[in-house]
């Protein structure tokens, strides 16, 4: 197995912008490793940074692996799909394990939801697992998780009208009793409120209907509840929807509330190629960070939500930062991304798991 040395190179990580001689790990496929005086191959690094591969943190990839080598291309080398339905999540798994140079895919398949979930809300579905009682949501999580849709992550709607609560409660306990983080859609003020007291690990998407009620925000500090505010996506959303009372506006303000209040929040995208809601894969997530920012994010805080702090969130021990052991995702881009996010006109190579991919 190969040994490449990035030499002279800036490397982030997770901290600090900091020069490292010679930055090693293995390749086909393989993991960072300590620094070596003998590499196989040697990349000047000069005038460069080292990062770890980005993680868009909410993709609807509908077994379209295309999405993937596309993702791949902006340096994305994690994603994470919360919208395609069970048979599609097997297809991705399966292409993905037969091809090296494919980002890592995790996802929920199929939401759980009511019936009519699509014409409920500003998110469409493809399909949803209806369930209208708690002993229903138990055994729709339960048969979720055998289907191998994507291991331990379950998804659950929580805007209304929809599920009553003690039907959404029921739901997240039994994704925790299988040992499955509970992943929550909620754009709107009095789901956030749902989804506190239902104890989810996760939240997409952030209430476009009003201003979060402060409790409400330090609830979801204090019991450490993430959240992937998918502001490419609600964008788009609001400007398509009949609702006077959604503004964008309410997006961007949430996400300021949350971090403000110490809310881990990580970059997703929402990306997806339907034809009324289409948002591309790979150059949103680079949109999503400059929106983060503009959110109120430091440049530090922003490469953060799209590497380490997911890879916390979404319980991946393997990736989002640059240490020994890691799995060799990484990115190598011109200068400095913490004064400079157009990380898409900066990036130079791309390795996944230590294999190089063809970025051109």
């Amino acid at each position: 197995m190969p040994t490449i040395s990035i030499t002279n190179a800036d490397v982030f990580d997770g901290l600090h912008v900091k020069n490292v001689p010679n930055q090693c790990f293995q390749g086909s496929p393989g993991n960072i490793l300590a620094p070596q005086s003998n590499s196989d191959v040697h990349v000047d690094g000069t005038g460069c940074t080292l990062m770890p591969g980005l993680i868009d943190a909410k993709v609807d990839a509908n077994s379209s692996p295309g999405a993937l080598y596309t993702c791949a291309a902006f340096g994305i080398t994690t994603v994470i799909d919360s919208s395609s339905t069970n048979a599609e999540c097997q297809a991705m798994h399966l292409a993905v394990s037969e091809n090296p140079t494919l980002p890592s895919y995790f996802a929920t398949g199929s939401a759980i939801g009511p019936e009519n979930a699509s014409s409920l809300s500003i998110f469409s579905y493809r399909a949803v697992r209806v369930a209208t009682t708690p002993a229903e949501a138990r055994q729709v999580v339960a048969e979720n998780v055998s289907a191998s849709s994507g291991g331990n992550l379950v998804k659950i709607i929580v805007d209304q009208p929809g599920l009553d609560f003690q039907t959404i409660a029921a739901a997240v306990a039994a994704a925790h009793e299988h040992g499955s983080l509970a992943v929550g859609q909620a754009s709107q003020c009095d789901a956030y409120k749902l989804a506190l007291d239902a104890g989810f690990d996760v939240v997409t998407a952030v209430p476009v209907d009003g201003t979060l009620d402060a409790e409400v925000v330090r609830g979801f500090a204090q019991k450490g509840i993430g959240v992937v505010p998918t502001l490419c996506y609600l964008r788009k959303a609001v400007d398509k929807a009949d609702n006077a009372d959604y503004d964008f506006a309410h997006a961007m303000a949430a996400v300021k509330q949350l971090h403000e209040a110490g809310v881990r929040i990580c970059a997703g995208t929402s990306a997806n190629q339907e034809d009324s809601m289409t948002v591309s894969f790979g150059q949103s997530l680079h949109e999503e960070l400059k929106l983060l920012a503009e959110a109120g994010l430091t440049n530090m805080e922003v490469m953060r939500a799209a590497t380490c702090v997911p890879s916390a969130l979404f319980r991946l021990p393997d990736r989002g930062a640059i240490e020994v052991g890691y799995r060799a995702d990484l990115l190598l881009v011109s200068g400095n991304p913490l004064e400079n996010l157009a990380l898409g006109s900066q990036i130079r190579r791309v390795w996944i798991a230590g294999v190089e991919i063809d970025i051109r």
